[in-house]
Protein backbone atom coordinates (compact mmCIF):
# COMPACT_ATOMS: atom_id res chain seq x y z
CA UNK A 1 0.00 0.00 0.00
CA UNK A 2 3.07 2.59 0.92
CA UNK A 3 4.04 2.22 -2.93
CA UNK A 4 0.75 2.33 -4.35
CA UNK A 5 0.08 5.58 -1.98
CA UNK A 6 3.50 7.31 -2.77
CA UNK A 7 3.14 6.76 -6.55
CA UNK A 8 -0.29 8.47 -6.52
CA UNK A 9 1.32 11.46 -4.62
CA UNK A 10 0.83 10.89 -1.16
CA UNK A 11 3.06 12.21 1.93
CA UNK A 12 3.37 8.43 3.60
CA UNK A 13 4.16 8.05 7.13
CA UNK A 14 4.98 4.42 7.10
CA UNK A 15 4.94 2.37 10.42
CA UNK A 16 5.83 -0.61 11.82
CA UNK A 17 7.01 -2.44 14.84
CA UNK A 18 9.32 -4.97 13.17
CA UNK A 19 12.60 -3.22 11.53
CA UNK A 20 12.35 -6.09 8.84
CA UNK A 21 8.94 -4.69 7.24
CA UNK A 22 10.87 -1.38 6.56
CA UNK A 23 13.98 -3.59 5.01
CA UNK A 24 11.99 -5.04 2.54
CA UNK A 25 10.23 -1.59 1.77
CA UNK A 26 13.38 0.76 1.63
CA UNK A 27 15.01 -2.44 -1.15
CA UNK A 28 12.43 -1.13 -3.66
CA UNK A 29 13.58 0.36 -6.70
CA UNK A 30 10.33 1.92 -7.71
CA UNK A 31 10.01 3.43 -3.77
CA UNK A 32 10.01 6.84 -4.54
CA UNK A 33 11.89 7.97 -0.94
CA UNK A 34 11.16 12.03 -0.99
CA UNK A 35 7.65 11.99 0.31
CA UNK A 36 8.35 9.07 2.62
CA UNK A 37 9.15 8.94 6.51
CA UNK A 38 9.30 5.42 8.43
CA UNK A 39 8.42 5.24 12.28
CA UNK A 40 9.64 2.06 13.86
CA UNK A 41 7.53 1.81 17.13
CA UNK A 42 4.99 -0.44 18.77
CA UNK A 43 1.50 -0.28 19.05
CA UNK A 44 1.66 0.91 22.52
CA UNK A 45 4.20 4.09 22.50
CA UNK A 46 2.29 5.10 18.68
CA UNK A 47 2.01 8.91 18.25
CA UNK A 48 0.41 10.10 15.20
CA UNK A 49 0.80 13.82 13.37
CA UNK A 50 -2.86 15.78 13.91
CA UNK A 51 -5.30 16.17 11.30
CA UNK A 52 -3.89 13.69 8.82
CA UNK A 53 -6.22 13.12 5.83
CA UNK A 54 -5.88 8.79 5.86
CA UNK A 55 -5.37 6.24 7.83
CA UNK A 56 -4.36 3.15 5.52
CA UNK A 57 -4.04 0.39 8.53
CA UNK A 58 -4.19 -2.80 6.79
CA UNK A 59 -4.10 -5.96 8.45
CA UNK A 60 -2.31 -4.53 11.47
CA UNK A 61 -4.80 -3.45 13.91
CA UNK A 62 -5.98 -7.08 15.16
CA UNK A 63 -2.50 -7.65 16.51
CA UNK A 64 -2.53 -4.64 18.89
CA UNK A 65 -2.70 -5.95 22.18
CA UNK A 66 -5.99 -6.17 23.28
CA UNK A 67 -5.27 -4.05 26.69
CA UNK A 68 -3.71 -0.91 23.99
CA UNK A 69 -6.10 -1.29 21.72
CA UNK A 70 -8.32 1.62 23.32
CA UNK A 71 -5.82 4.11 23.43
CA UNK A 72 -4.42 3.01 19.76
CA UNK A 73 -8.19 3.43 18.37
CA UNK A 74 -8.24 6.81 20.49
CA UNK A 75 -5.04 7.91 18.98
CA UNK A 76 -6.62 6.99 15.32
CA UNK A 77 -9.90 9.19 15.76
CA UNK A 78 -8.18 11.88 17.21
CA UNK A 79 -5.35 12.52 14.48
CA UNK A 80 -7.61 12.30 11.93
CA UNK A 81 -9.20 15.33 10.40
CA UNK A 82 -12.62 16.21 9.87
CA UNK A 83 -13.53 14.34 6.66
CA UNK A 84 -10.27 12.44 6.57
CA UNK A 85 -10.43 8.80 5.64
CA UNK A 86 -9.55 5.54 7.76
CA UNK A 87 -9.52 2.09 6.22
CA UNK A 88 -8.35 -1.13 7.15
CA UNK A 89 -9.08 -4.46 8.69
CA UNK A 90 -10.35 -5.73 11.96
CA UNK A 91 -10.53 -9.70 13.45
CA UNK A 92 -13.95 -10.90 14.32
CA UNK A 93 -14.67 -13.02 17.21
CA UNK A 94 -15.55 -15.73 15.04
CA UNK A 95 -11.58 -15.57 13.14
CA UNK A 96 -9.28 -18.40 14.83
CA UNK A 97 -6.83 -16.37 16.18
CA UNK A 98 -9.98 -14.90 18.42
CA UNK A 99 -8.07 -18.18 21.05
CA UNK A 100 -4.73 -16.07 21.31
CA UNK A 101 -5.19 -13.51 23.83
CA UNK A 102 -2.63 -10.81 22.37
CA UNK A 103 -4.55 -10.27 19.39
CA UNK A 104 -7.34 -8.26 19.31
CA UNK A 105 -10.74 -9.50 17.78
CA UNK A 106 -14.12 -7.58 17.78
CA UNK A 107 -18.12 -8.84 17.16
CA UNK A 108 -19.77 -6.88 14.27
CA UNK A 109 -21.72 -4.87 17.13
CA UNK A 110 -18.14 -3.96 18.80
CA UNK A 111 -16.60 -2.21 15.13
CA UNK A 112 -19.91 -0.43 14.72
CA UNK A 113 -19.36 1.09 18.24
CA UNK A 114 -16.01 1.79 17.10
CA UNK A 115 -17.21 3.66 13.75
CA UNK A 116 -19.75 6.14 15.46
CA UNK A 117 -16.93 8.81 14.91
CA UNK A 118 -17.40 8.00 11.12
CA UNK A 119 -19.80 7.88 8.05
CA UNK A 120 -19.00 4.35 7.30
CA UNK A 121 -18.78 4.35 2.97
CA UNK A 122 -17.84 0.60 3.27
CA UNK A 123 -17.82 -2.24 5.97
CA UNK A 124 -18.06 -5.30 4.63
CA UNK A 125 -17.27 -8.76 7.00
CA UNK A 126 -16.26 -11.92 5.17
CA UNK A 127 -16.01 -15.60 6.63
CA UNK A 128 -14.61 -18.25 4.91
CA UNK A 129 -11.78 -20.82 5.46
CA UNK A 130 -8.28 -20.34 4.13
CA UNK A 131 -4.91 -19.92 4.56
CA UNK A 132 -2.37 -16.99 5.77
CA UNK A 133 0.27 -15.35 3.85
CA UNK A 134 2.76 -18.26 5.13
CA UNK A 135 0.45 -20.98 4.24
CA UNK A 136 -0.90 -22.13 6.99
CA UNK A 137 -4.66 -22.77 7.04
CA UNK A 138 -7.03 -20.74 9.32
CA UNK A 139 -10.63 -19.82 9.46
CA UNK A 140 -11.15 -16.07 8.35
CA UNK A 141 -13.62 -13.38 9.80
CA UNK A 142 -12.93 -10.01 8.92
CA UNK A 143 -14.17 -6.84 8.92
CA UNK A 144 -12.95 -4.49 6.13
CA UNK A 145 -13.77 -1.27 6.92
CA UNK A 146 -14.06 1.85 4.62
CA UNK A 147 -15.09 5.13 6.89
CA UNK A 148 -14.86 9.27 6.67
CA UNK A 149 -14.79 11.05 9.76
CA UNK A 150 -17.33 13.31 10.50
CA UNK A 151 -17.00 16.81 10.12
Amino acid sequence: DTVELLRRGWQVLAIDSEPRAFDRLLRRSDLQRDRLQTQLVSFEALTLPAAVDLINASFCLPFCPPAHFAKLWQTIVTSLKPEGRFCGQLFGDRDSWAIYPHRTHHTRQQVEALLQPFEIERLDEEEHPGVTAIGEEKYWHIFHIVARKKG
